[in-house]
């Protein structure tokens, strides 16, 4: 085997014909010369290749005869006749050995239209480095579609980093997001980088984004207009190459009429917008959901259980599901087999004084189970808040949702 025959790669005319292939990448995919030669290019990739030509890079799975998938890049080199006239196409494959897709993401496994339109827009999305909006109810895995589309993107290679603007006060706004100098403040010890330095060359995730004050857009949108910034401390500007993706489950048009999110900071987050629908909307991705969460745990479930299980609204969508079917599989761990009495097991511990016996009624009625659990906890909003493993903020919504009388 010569050099040339070492690297993984692929010679095809204009029509994507393949003209010659590499014996290593051959080994690799399992085929023989025979198998491949004067096939098109798509016989064994994931994507219609022809939509990705105008790009010298982009991101792609290769798959095996025997359906293994391989996930690499593409090089793309334009070739030329005598008479500067393309002539066909180079493409190296740069196989890739970093973080991979994995159940996390079983919440794109789906059969419903709309979900798949929505994947095939982020997958052209991925290939691009324009700035992108995520919404959606709570729990329908908009932090999932953010590394997703991370994870199908040049950028993979780099870091993916993840900010839970709810989560960080206005006073900590610039040390967390920019980093700080040893000596910048009492307690700075040494030096720190902030997110936007950590994700250069990477994806910056922006989750929450609705919750930033008004004090707080203002200093990102600086970034995001120049992609420039100092350390806490330091009078030097840096320079960070990041993509920017962003999730938010309010509705941004309305909190800019009032006044509670500035206008250009949304246009230059929301170049592309993307919502998911939730689960409720799309039942037929249940059963793959709730068989995708259960054959991990090594058990099954009835058809009859199943049926149970997608009659029911899920308002905290795959977040609830999932938390759901991990209390089931507790009460069940001696059982194989989960059925409709499985179902109605006492799942819900509210307090350490002991367990309350949810019916099936309660357990699968949204509003029921929050008027419990603010029952058990006197009132107490945030304790409820903690029974139900939601935040505050979501308990208040649903308060207001349900017209429940505290």
């Amino acid at each position: 085997m010569n050099y040339i025959d070492e690297l993984y790669l692929i010679i095809t005319d204009e029509n994507l014909k393949i003209k010659r292939i590499s014996e290593s990448l051959l080994e690799l995919l399992g085929y023989e010369h025979f198998d491949l030669i004067d096939e098109n290019l798509n016989k064994f990739t994931d994507r219609n290749i022809k939509e990705f030509l105008d790009q010298k890079e982009f991101v792609i799975f290769l798959k095996s005869k025997r359906g293994i998938q391989f996930k690499g890049y593409f090089k793309t080199t334009v070739l030329y006749d005598y008479f500067n006239n393309p002539k066909g196409y180079l493409f190296q494959f740069l196989e890739t050995k970093d973080e991979k897709i994995d159940e996390d993401f079983m919440v794109f496994n789906t059969q419903n239209i709309k979900m798949k339109k929505i994947l095939e827009r982020a997958s052209l999305v991925a290939q691009s480095d324009v700035s992108v909006l995520i919404s959606g109810e709570t729990g329908t895995g908009k932090s999932k579609l953010a590394k997703w589309i991370h994870l199908n993107s040049v950028r993979s290679r780099n870091n993916f980093v993840s900010v839970n603007c709810s989560a960080i006060p206005d006073t900590l706004f610039e040390s967390e997001f920019f980093g700080y100098e040893k000596g910048a403040f009492t307690g700075a010890v040494s030096s720190k980088p902030g997110k936007v330095e950590l994700a250069d060359g990477g994806t910056l995730f922006l989750d929450e984004i609705g919750d930033l004050s008004l004090t707080s857009q203002a200093k990102l949108l600086v970034f995001v207009d120049t992609k420039e910034f100092e350390r806490l401390g330091s009078s030097k500007p840096r320079k960070s190459d990041v993509r920017i993706i962003s999730a938010t489950n309010k509705d941004l048009v309305k909190e800019i009429q009032n006044k509670n999110f500035r206008s250009d900071l949304f246009y230059r987050l929301c170049v592309v917008r993307i919502e998911i629908p939730p689960l409720r909307e799309r039942k037929e991705d249940i059963p793959l959901i709730v068989n995708s969460i259960l054959a991990k745990k090594n058990k099954r479930i009835t058809q009859r259980a199943m049926d149970v299980i997608v009659s029911k609204d899920w308002y905290g969508n795959v977040r609830e599901l999932r938390a759901f079917l991990e209390a089931v599989s507790i009460f069940t761990a001696n059982k194989e087999i989960i059925d409709v009495e499985d179902l109605n097991s006492e799942f819900v511990h509210f307090s350490e004084e002991g367990n309350i016996e949810i019916s099936e009624e309660v357990l699968f009625n949204e509003e029921k189970r929050i008027v419990e659990a603010l029952k058990k906890s006197k009132g107490n909003k945030r304790k409820a808040a903690k029974l139900l493993g939601i935040s505050p903020a979501t308990l208040w919504r649903k308060i207001k949702q349900y017209k429940i009388e505290i």
